[in-house]
């Protein structure tokens, strides 16, 4: 009898540390399927830059980052470009959390979770909406609570301030870049574009397709025809507004033209990425209606 007792012990035991295990485990649904990730992960590798704003708002530093642009990744360990992370060093961090994007890094996905539990998010192609999700999730997978929520209803009281101040409802405006004499602008599917919408804009370029945003290339008598009430113009060549048909544009009649930084309103899809991009637009726009 004793063998058969000492073996019921030991399969107890096991059973009661397997439960032990799951209970200190988050049940994470990402897009690409659900990660069950160990309570509190403090190694993170973040496999697409825009991630890192969020993890820097809930207090984590990233223990690898795939990042073209060294200055943005706070001394974190490079583990290669966000198009082609190095798998072998990712390996040699021992992460307890990977962050990829999952239009970047669907193709990797499954070598990705052999490596650690990984969430699989939007970014490279995100919307305002995409980026807000995807914070809530990186909260949840971390263990955090409430942070983002806050930041949200933040972000919330400036859009309502925005509109309020700009007095800017219904007008149509539209973001374009204008470099190498070519005219290519946002759709409204585009992260800035739906933000600009809830700041009370209605944006110029309408999409009927669903799927990823995209940039359509005009010429200026397209631009003309759609004639937005306000422009947002990216840093660029100026050749653009030395063209005859930019100066018959109502925007630019108006005064209701703003230069703006192309990192700033383009590659920054996080919700502080938002603030930044609310911040500009408040500051150039108000600045302006003074002085009419």
């Amino acid at each position: 009898m004793k063998p058969i007792f000492s073996m019921l012990m030991i399969l107890s035991v096991l059973f009661i540390t397997g439960c032990s295990e799951q209970e200190h485990e988050t049940a994470v649904r990402h897009d690409l399927g659900t990660a069950h990730v160990a309570a509190h992960p403090h190694r993170v590798a973040v496999l697409n830059d825009g991630f890192i704003d969020t993890l820097h708002d809930l207090g984590i530093k990233p223990a690898a980052v795939a990042d073209d642009r060294a200055e943005r990744n706070d001394g974190s360990p490079s583990v290669g470009l966000p198009s082609h992370p190095d798998l072998k060093k990712i390996t040699s961090l021992k992460p307890d959390l990977i962050i990829a994007d999952s239009s970047l890094h669907k193709g990797i996905y499954h070598e990705l979770t052999k490596i650690a539990p990984t969430i699989a998010l939007q970014n490279e192609a995100a919307d305002y909406q995409d980026a807000v999700d995807a914070a809530l999730t990186i909260e949840k997978a971390v263990g955090k609570d409430g942070i983002i929520e806050k930041q949200l209803s933040a972000q919330e009281e400036k859009l309502n301030d925005i509109k309020r101040k700009l007095d800017a409802e219904g007008g149509t405006i539209l973001l374009i870049d204008a470099a190498n004499d070519s005219i290519s602008v946002k759709d409204d599917r585009f992260f800035t574009s739906r933000l600009l919408t809830l700041a009370g804009f209605t944006y110029a370029v309408q999409t009927d397709s669903g799927g990823k945003s995209d940039s359509i290339k005009m010429t200026p008598g397209q631009l003309l025809h759609i004639d937005p009430d306000y422009i947002v113009l990216l840093d660029g060549e100026k050749e653009l507004e030395k063209n005859h048909l930019w100066k018959q544009l109502t925007a630019v009649k108006n005064g209701h033209v703003y230069r703006a930084d192309r990192a700033v309103w383009t590659e920054r899809r996080s919700i502080d990425g938002a603030d930044a991009i609310l911040h500009d637009l408040q500051k150039k726009m108000l600045a302006k209606k003074a002085q009419n």
